[in-house]
């Protein structure tokens, strides 16, 4: 890509999809009434869907101290994901979820969910997470024991029917794929068919793994292998088992896996979470030989990494780095369940984001990231309208993050592929590189804005940004002294559909 691509300002394409203007406002608002943001109510809420307690055989903490940890770390909502299996089964309809009740009761200022890191069958793992029910302790526990993969020989069937499962449930629980690149074994046709199996409960993937301090203690960026296994899907890059830019590849390549998906004009959303096992700089040694008989991981009286052995202290505590931000209408569970069903939230690492409002609209109707803005004519021109409020304050590295650009990502809405391992869409393109100097700075808020005139196909856009100077996101280099993940930072915010009548 060019340095003079970020200065265009009109694109031609087979078709005439759109004709682009800069930052001028939409001519159609000017006789209608002042459009109202959806952002005019509620409130941002840091969350956290995948950590992990001494309940799980590579975990150590007890859930209350992960959830105190949450709290302390600014996050509005986590969810206790231990690993599913025999060992789990054993404690998770009492034991660790009286745990989870008390915890709750403990920290009022958090929203606690119940969840479970899913061993797909035949895949990866996946975040599920149950609205808070009375019977949750007993679905989560009945999902697990028919569906794990753990120690059971299930195949993409199982897997399928599982979503079906949960799509079932009369109150909707969720479903995110977790580090879906990172072995490569959720293709592209697993990945559709769990989203057809449960529409209204696998809404995406994570965008950005967790293990942020992986590369501190010398292991690859989010723990990603940097190579397929034999279960791998075939068809995928080399460069998919690397993260890019502490993001997976899936998210972070133009016109690849997260771009097909979204190309078919279905929702499939991203998140980002800690992954959090283990904290970075706790030397403490762990007993998990009894794990498959209790259940629990206790905590021994040794300190230090034994000889010859990988360092475990990969991660940082919830809320910590990876982060996933969600605009809901308050913190009532099921409204923080709401909007991340919907996918108004973008994601953020090493906290260089506090808000990102984008929206578009017709000058009369809105709609967030996630959202549907339905035309009701052919021709009609939408209009994209960015805030940005960056953070106030240095990381925990020690960083004031400052923007360095934004990229407006945009794409086609296609009929459906033949192929369901199709994992490319053609039109996906980087639309328009915003500067800072291309927006208006209100204190710590840039304010971005952008007219479609003519919007004559559907389409979807999405947003991303970093602090670095780089036109696309790199493969992250191997871990060490001179690599600072604190340094390298990026945010994505989720798809906003464009669709015309019909």
């Amino acid at each position: 890509m060019s340095a003079s691509f970020s200065r265009r300002r009109f694109l031609h394409t087979a078709g005439s999809l759109l004709v682009l203007a800069g930052a001028s406002p939409l001519d159609a608002a000017r006789t209608r009434k002042k459009v109202v943001t959806p952002y005019a109510q509620g409130e941002w809420l840091w969350g956290d869907h995948h950590i992990h307690t001494k309940y799980s055989s590579d975990g150590c903490y007890e859930i209350l101290s992960q959830v105190q940890a949450a709290a302390q770390n600014g996050l509005g909502f986590c969810v206790i994901t231990d690993h599913g299996g025999p060992a789990h089964a054993k404690v998770v309809a009492k034991r660790a979820h009286e745990e989870l009740v008390a915890a709750r009761k403990a920290c009022p200022q958090i929203v606690v969910f119940q969840g479970l890191e899913w061993n797909i069958p035949q895949g990866e793992h996946g975040s599920v997470i149950l609205p808070p029910t009375d019977d949750e302790a007993r679905l989560v526990a009945e999902f697990e024991q028919r569906f794990d993969g753990k120690g059971k020989t299930l195949g993409e069937a199982d897997a399928v029917s599982g979503v079906g499962f949960l799509q079932r449930l009369p109150h909707k629980p969720l479903f995110f794929a977790n580090h879906p690149a990172r072995r490569g074994i959720d293709s592209p046709h697993e990945l559709r068919a769990w989203r057809d199996a449960g529409p209204d409960v696998m809404r995406g993937f994570e965008g950005a793994p967790g293990h942020a301090a992986s590369t501190l203690v010398g292991q690859p960026r989010g723990h990603y292998l940097g190579k397929p296994e034999a279960a791998s899907f075939p068809g995928y890059s080399p460069a998919s088992y690397f993260t890019h830019g502490g993001y997976d590849y899936y998210t972070a390549q133009v016109g690849g896996v997260w771009d097909s998906l979204l190309a078919e004009g279905k929702p499939f959303y991203i998140t980002c979470n800690s992954d959090s096992h283990h904290y970075y700089g706790d030397l403490h040694r762990y007993d998990r030989r009894k794990y498959q008989q209790t259940g629990e991981v206790t905590q021994g009286d040794q300190h230090g990494v034994l000889p010859g052995a990988s360092r475990r202290d990969i991660d940082y505590p919830p809320g910590v780095y990876t982060g996933t931000r969600v605009f809901a209408d308050s913190r009532d569970p099921l409204a923080v369940l709401a909007a991340m069903r919907c996918g108004n939230m973008f994601t953020c690492l090493g906290g260089f984001v506090d808000s990102l409002s984008c929206y578009v609209h017709d000058g009369e109707r809105a709609v967030p990231m996630g959202g549907y803005l339905r035309l009701l004519r052919s021709g009609a021109p939408v209009e994209l309208l960015v805030e940005l409020e960056l953070s106030k304050n240095r990381n925990l590295g020690g960083v004031l993050p400052s923007l360095h650009h934004m990229d407006l990502i945009i794409g086609e809405i296609l009929p459906p592929p033949k192929d369901p391992d199709a994992q490319t869409h053609p039109t996906a393109r980087i639309l328009r590189r915003i500067l800072p100097t291309d927006c208006e700075r209100r204190g710590s808020r840039l304010v971005f804005r952008h007219t479609f005139r003519r919007v004559t196909r559907s389409f979807y856009l999405r947003l991303r940004g970093t602090n670095t100077p780089v036109l696309h996101p790199q493969p992250d280099p191997k871990p060490g002294p001179d690599f600072d993940p604190w340094n390298d930072l990026w945010f994505y915010g989720n798809p906003i559909f464009v669709m015309l009548p019909g």
